[in-house]
């Protein structure tokens, strides 16, 4: 309980950094690359291998928190089994759904990044998207 409370008073400072600005500037920018470069992506989130939100662009009503941490569960547990089938280390998930596609992918050791995008939007483009803004933003966390 005491270790929950710590992690988020150090959240909260972390907002009020100067820094942590200049942070989600950046991170916002990059995403409006790679939504640009993908026109079909409908949503994306930032978040750390922790599954706590670090920054996102999500329809109105959807549960940033719970998303997040579903997406990090999902992820942990895809690259155990990936590990336990000898396959190596996990790059990324790729979902189809009846409503278009997400992906979800290491951003560097920090981070994952989950995009979801339209039905009609090619797979490699979405892919390519993932990995460009996956590559810019590992560095930075």
């Amino acid at each position: 309980m005491t270790f929950i409370l710590v992690e988020r008073e150090q959240r909260v400072a972390a907002m009020f950094d100067p820094s942590f600005e200049e942070l989600q500037g950046k991170l916002r920018q990059i995403m409006e690359e790679a939504t640009a470069l993908a026109a079909g992506i409908r949503a994306w989130m930032l978040l750390s291998k922790e599954g706590l939100p670090i920054s996102s662009a999500v329809p109105q009503g959807l549960e940033e928190a719970e998303i997040a941490a579903m997406a990090a569960s999902i992820l942990g547990v895809a690259d155990l089994a990936a590990e336990r089938m000898d396959q190596g280390t996990l790059e990324e998930i790729l979902l189809t759904n009846e409503k278009g596609l997400m992906i979800m992918k290491s951003a560097g050791e920090k981070a994952i990044l989950v995009l979801a995008a339209s039905k009609g939007m090619k797979t490699g483009l979405l892919v390519y998207a993932a990995n460009t803004a996956a590559e810019k933003i590992a560095p930075l966390l």
